[in-house]
């Protein structure tokens, strides 16, 4: 057998091998010093595993007849005798130290065997220590941490400790020996969880250990008693007949730790769950401990209980208190009083109320505030707590300053509109406006509670609610709808920012009380651009639906120039792009940052498609105008007096006037005024062609994120543009038509608001359709012409032929091409459309194969619509 495996049956053996074994292994050769993965020696092992076999003292003495090292040392220098001392052998411990084994070895922790004797204590520790003792242990070596023998067996205490530690005093131990924590052996007698605690107590006190000994925290032994935590009833009893043996002993009953705590302010942080903490307070006070005493944060005892206690005896233990003295009016160096802390950690507490009314009728000032200027009053409208409603009342009845203003400027309505949206908060807000409260009051961000009520985002239904009932309410009391705050955001702005599920209601209701739709925060947001930037909700397509049926301008732009567009592009919604579209939403004013796509120009062809028929009737249907308008050169234009009276509001002096002023300007600036009043554009081809080319434009963004150069391209059309306006708003100013005007006809929407105009009034129409049972629509040719390619086609309109005004189109649906009429002119159905949706499109569809109708019509816009 090779030598290393000799070496390891050997270590093998030591641990559970016999004598003879371990004796013919070593006559083979094997190393007697030989050592495992640890480095420990057959010598350790055998004190480690085999004290207790019979023939572990014939082993030992047989391996040091052998020359085994007694003093070898393993890898943290433990030697056998610290293991023999940890196992508690007598025999071996004996056997090793009459070989010479060092008594006073230490480890890598400075622990020698008398450590290891105290600190492994059994039965028979205290013959091992009297005997090491005896042969020369040092009964004060210190551990690493400045432990002594003592201090292990104050700590590894059982029911054999007590002697253990008189025979060590007895033998002149340090009693008041320090470790590196400054505690001495008393400290860790305080230990409640082992045995004999108030005996090994007694014993120490009465041998001199010094009772007020202070820790490296500054704190006594009545402190750290006072920190400790037990569940066990028994413990609880020697826990208070301990404290009442260090201050019959004269304990400093008022010592401060380093944060200047006494331990009757520890007692009343940490005993929270001692029943017998008001019986403990007591005897501290009639042992005349500070009742007022104050930490480095002037935090009193009764601070203290009011922030940590959460027995039921609180309001007992806070009487008692006051009534033996405590200072009602003390406040924190954060000028917290006790009644603001107790609201703050204590707020579901039952007794609350009545701790409050107590303290109130024992003097404490009804409007004491603290660092942040707040009162009861403030941080009962912050916080929810129980009997919230009653406690604000009692305040109030006692003369609480109801519009009293915290740091912040904030009232205790503005906070009871900010936090509390639950169901006593409404009737809170009624009280207090109904006591006084300033309903439009302004913090130091110019909010009013208004605002305030609109400040974060509620996923509670119920709060949602009770939420809309204040706004209600503070709206009906007066409150302004158009207030500003620093950053010139209106409620309206802070309702369209914070969405939720009640957002379309509160909304509608502001704006039906008189809110600014189109009012500007700082950075020029408006309503509708926070819902487009914020459309996170379901209901955000019907807000802003809403918000420009009401008048709110899609092209107002922010300092950053982003308009509502804008975000819809950058979002991909394609529900909010085509209806922002359709309310001339301008693309000139865009700086993209996202691709536009083929969808989105679909929908810009399919919205722009009734500018599209005007434009190409003023360039190419000169067969179908009747009139000619002439510039300074002599050059004519063909018109379409019909038309042009529409677009004046049938008025035939401002007509007159247009073609005046038209006869003394340049043909470009003639062609122009015609350009808009036909489209809404001053050139609608360039600005389709700039949309157009916008979809080519993705594609590079694609490829490689350059913006630069379209929105360059952009700049320069608008730049055109705007030059164009400018030659619009001079000659229509010399018409005598305001630039309010110019605002209202542009566009789609302009030019769909004369045709719907135009629909209604019967004295302008010149031709009729004859349906079954004498039904009849009267229509305008030219309208028909211009917008259908069907109605072209069907009837043979031609607006210079008079001879044949009437058609008969009996046999056929009357219901379907007044659906058709109607979209014509409105550019959006009927409401009576979906009563017969599916007759109407088979007929369409016919209609269509028919008269073999060009894609892209009007009528395969109001299919693609209808099918929708």
């Amino acid at each position: 057998m090779k030598q290393t495996e000799l070496n390891k049956e050997l270590i093998s053996k030591c641990e559970n091998g016999t004598f003879k074994e371990i004796e013919n292994l070593i006559l083979k050769g094997a190393n007697i010093n030989s050592i495992n993965s640890i480095n420990e020696t057959p010598l350790h092992l055998i004190c480690r595993y085999q004290q207790n076999h019979q023939n572990s003292i014939e082993i030992i003495k047989y391996l040091i007849s052998k020359e085994a090292d007694i003093n070898s040392l393993n890898s943290i220098n433990e030697t056998p005798l610290h293991y023999a001392c940890q196992k508690n052998s007598i025999r071996i411990i004996k056997c090793l130290i009459k070989n010479g084994a060092d008594i006073n070895s230490k480890n890598i922790y400075n622990e020698k065997p008398l450590h290891y004797s105290c600190k492994y204590q059994q039965e028979n520790t205290l013959e091992i220590i009297k005997y090491l003792i005896s042969k020369g242990a040092d009964i004060n070596s210190k551990n690493n941490k400045d432990e002594t023998s003592l201090h292990y067996c104050c700590r590894n205490r059982n029911k054999h400790s007590i002697e253990i530690i008189k025979y060590l005093i007895k033998n002149r131990a340090d009693i008041n020996s320090k470790n590196n924590q400054n505690k001495t052996p008393l400290f860790y007698s305080c230990r409640f969880h082992q045995e004999n605690t108030l005996e090994i107590i007694k014993y120490l006190i009465s041998k001199g250990a010094d009772i007020n000994s202070k820790n490296k925290e500054n704190e006594t032994l009545l402190h750290y008693i006072s920190r400790l935590q037990f569940r066990k009833n028994r413990k609880k009893q020697i826990f208070f007949r301990i404290i009442q043996l260090f201050i019959e002993n004269k304990a400093d009953i008022n010592s401060k730790n380093y944060r200047n705590e006494t331990p009757l302010h520890l007692i009343c942080k940490f005993q929270g769950k001692n029943e017998n903490i008001l019986r403990i307070i007591k005897y501290f006070i009639e042992n005349k401990a500070d009742i007022n005493s104050l930490t480095k944060l002037n935090e009193t005892p009764l601070h203290y209980i009011c922030q940590y206690q959460k027995n039921e005896k609180l309001l007992e233990i806070i009487k008692y208190l006051i009534s033996k003295g405590a200072d009602i009016n003390s406040k924190t160096k954060s000028n917290q009083s006790h009644l603001h802390l107790i609201f703050r950690y204590q707020k579901n507490n039952q007794n609350m109320f009545n701790i409050i009314k107590y303290s109130i009728e024992k003097g404490t000032y009804v409007d004491i505030e603290n660092t942040e200027n707040e009162t009861l009053l403030h941080s009962f409208c912050k916080y929810k707590s129980q009997r919230s409603f009653e406690i604000i009342k009692y305040l109030i009845e006692k003369d609480a300053y109801v519009n009293s203003k915290n740091k912040k400027n904030e009232t205790p309505l503005h906070l009871i509109c900010q936090y509390q949206q639950n169901e006593h908060s409404f009737q809170i807000v009624k009280y207090l406006i109904e006591k006084g409260a300033d309903i439009n009051s302004k913090n130091s961000l110019n909010e009013t509670p208004l605002h305030s009520s609109f400040q974060y985002y509620l996923t509670n239904q119920y709060q949602q609610i009770y939420e809309f009932e204040i706004i209600k309410y503070l709206i009906e009391k007066g409150a302004s709808v158009n207030s500003r705050n620093t950053e010139s955001q209106s409620p309206l702005h802070l309702a369209c920012k914070f969405q939720q599920n009640y957002s379309f209601e509160i909304i509608k209701y502001l704006i039906e009380k008189g809110a600014d739709i189109n009012s500007k925060n700082n950075q020029n947001e408006t309503p509708l651009y926070l819902i487009c930037k914020y459309q996170d909700q379901k209901n955000s397509f019907e807000i802003a639906k809403y918000l420009i049926k009401k008048g709110a301008n899609v092209n107002i732009s922010t300092k950053y120039n982003k308009t509502p567009l804008y975000f819809a592009i950058e979002r991909g919604n394609l529900k909010l792009i085509k209806y922002l579209l359709m309310n001339d939403a301008n693309i000139l004013d865009l700086e993209l940052d996202s691709p536009i796509t083929s969808e989105i120009i679909e929908i810009f062809n399919q919205i722009y498609s009734i500018n599209d028929d005007l434009n190409n009737l003023l360039k190419s249907n000169e067969n179908l105008s009747n009139f000619q308008i002439q510039s300074n050169d002599s050059f004519k234009f063909q018109v379409h007096k019909q038309f042009l009276l529409l677009r004046f509001d049938n008025n035939e002096t401002i007509l007159q006037k247009f073609i005046d002023i038209c006869s003394q300007k340049s043909k470009e600036d003639v062609q122009i005024a015609l350009n808009f009043l036909y489209t809404g554009f001053t050139n609608f081809d360039n600005y389709v062609k700039l949309f157009h080319n916008l979809f080519d434009y993705s594609n590079q963004y694609k490829q490689n994120k350059n913006k630069n150069y379209f929105n360059q391209k952009i700049q320069k059309f608008n730049n055109l543009f705007q030059k164009e306006n400018e030659i619009i708003l001079t000659l229509f100013k010399e018409i005598g038509i305001d630039s309010n005007w110019i605002e209202i006809k542009k566009g789609r929407k302009g030019i769909i608001k004369d045709l719907s105009k135009l629909y209604k009034e019967n004295e302008t129409k010149d031709f009729k359709i004859i349906f079954d049972k004498e039904k009849e629509i009267k229509v305008h040719k030219l309208i028909l012409i211009i917008r259908s390619e069907l109605f072209k086609g069907m009837f043979q309109l031609n607006v210079q032929d008079s001879s044949n005004q009437v058609h008969d189109y009996s046999g056929k649906s009357f219901q379907t091409i007044q659906e058709l009429i109607y979209f014509i002119y409105h550019d959006k159905f009927s409401k009576n459309i979906k009563k017969e949706k599916e007759i109407i499109l088979e007929e369409y569809f016919d209609l269509k194969d028919y008269y073999q109708l060009n894609q892209n019509s009007i009528i395969d816009l109001f299919l693609k619509e209808l099918k929708i």
